[in-house]
Formats: structure tokens, sequence, C-alpha cells
């Protein structure tokens, strides 16, 4: 069955461009040049891989994806000519998992595609359902949801990864580059800088006191641990 992209870009001659390097690899492709055309692709047609545009009429690509995220957890990455540091961090905060600027080269993103891929059909025989202190916390790996105290958690993908990570590996201390790895893939072997904010993340939705946190604990100078009890 052939992996479905889709392209959410009113840019024609790049997404004509996209099509091509992509369906030489072997994808299957869809375009969309709205936001909200985009949007209804997404939830009919449910891709594979969403390569989403910021600047796109007419809502825009940001609520395009806040709005995606409420029903699907389909891979996101954002491709767009917006490169400052607050737009790459926005774009993730809100649930992208890549974030790729403009211009870019085919190596590059195809690259970033078959990583996030990857990712998505990864340990197929990990056990689906964890839980922690006698149901306190619970972790859906194959729905990706996860609830406290019988309360759904809102996580984007990204903080998905990283609590599913440590939650696997639970009890043990985890380096901060190695939990980079394990959760977002190797091309983030260079990014550990930030998994300190996502853990700041986390902790403000599933601690009781994140200024104190019991479930995701620092080991200074290493990295992090999940509490196993």
């Amino acid at each position: 069955m052939l992996t479905k992209i889709l392209i959410v870009d009113d840019d024609i001659a790049l997404t004509h461009t996209l099509e091509q390097v992509l369906q030489n690899e072997m994808y299957y492709t869809l375009v969309a040049h709205t936001a909200e055309d985009g949007l209804r692709l997404a939830l009919l047609e449910k891709p594979d891989l969403i390569l989403l545009d910021v600047m796109i009429p007419a809502m825009g690509g940001w609520e395009m994806c806040r709005r995606l995220r409420q029903k699907s957890s389909v891979a996101v990455i954002f491709l767009t000519a917006l490169g400052t540091s607050n737009d790459v961090v926005h774009g993730l905060e809100i649930g992208a998992d890549d974030y790729i600027i403009k211009p870019f080269e085919p190596p590059i993103i195809l690259a970033r595609i078959k990583a996030q891929l990857r990712r998505m059909n990864a340990n197929p025989d990990t056990p689906t359902q964890l839980s922690f202190g006698g149901g306190n916390i619970e972790i859906d790996l194959a729905g990706r949801t996860v609830s406290c105290e019988n309360n759904l958690i809102d996580l984007t993908r990204r903080e998905f990864d990283l609590l599913a990570t440590l939650a696997k590996n639970a009890g043990r201390v985890i380096p901060t580059p190695e939990l980079a790895i394990k959760a977002w893939g190797p091309e983030y072997s260079t990014s550990s800088e930030n998994i300190k904010p996502y853990i700041h993340y986390l902790r403000k939705k599933i601690e009781t006191d994140p200024t104190s946190p019991y479930w995701i604990q620092t080991v200074r100078g290493i990295g992090y641990r999940f509490s196993p009890e």
C-alpha cells in the first residue's frame, strides 16, 4: 500500500515540484491550495503525513494544525518561509512534528519525511497500555492518549513522544541527548537543548505540583527519569 502524503500550499509551482519529488519516491500525493480544503482532505483521506504551509488562505496553517490536532495524530511538517526562532517554536508547540524553512533542498525534505514515517511505524511490539500510580496516569500508546486521574490530557505530538519514551523506560535515567534521539529521532541528536522546555510543558500538564515534580524527575548533569511507582 502506497504511503499517502498531503501537500497544503497555495504556491502552485511549488506543489507541482513537491509532487514530482515525492512521486519519484513512490509516494501517493494529494494537494490542497487552501487550509480549509487541506483540513477536509486530511480528515477524509487520512494521509500518513502532511506538508503544510503557514501562510495559506484562508484560516492559515497555524489554525489548520490546531483544528487537525483535535481529531488526528497524523504527522505534520510545516514547510514555510517563516523562519524566526519564535515561528519554529510556535509551530512545534501547536502540534507540528517538524519545521522546514523555505527554500529547501529535495534530499533534505525527503530525509525528514522518511524520519517521521519511521517514527510512526516504530516499535510494533511495544505494549499499547502503560499504567502508573495505581492508574493515576494511563498512557495509551496506540491511541496516543494520556489521562491523569481519569482526566484526558491534551498533549502535542512532540510532548506525547517525549512522555511515552520516558514512561516506556520508567525507573531508568535517560541522558538528555539519548532522550532526544529516542523520542524524536536521530536527526535530533544535536537538539538536546529542546528537551528542557518540553519537560516543563509536560510537568505543567501531568504533575500535581510542577515546581516539585513526582513523575518526571531531573537527574542533574545527566538527564531525566520517569518514576515507575
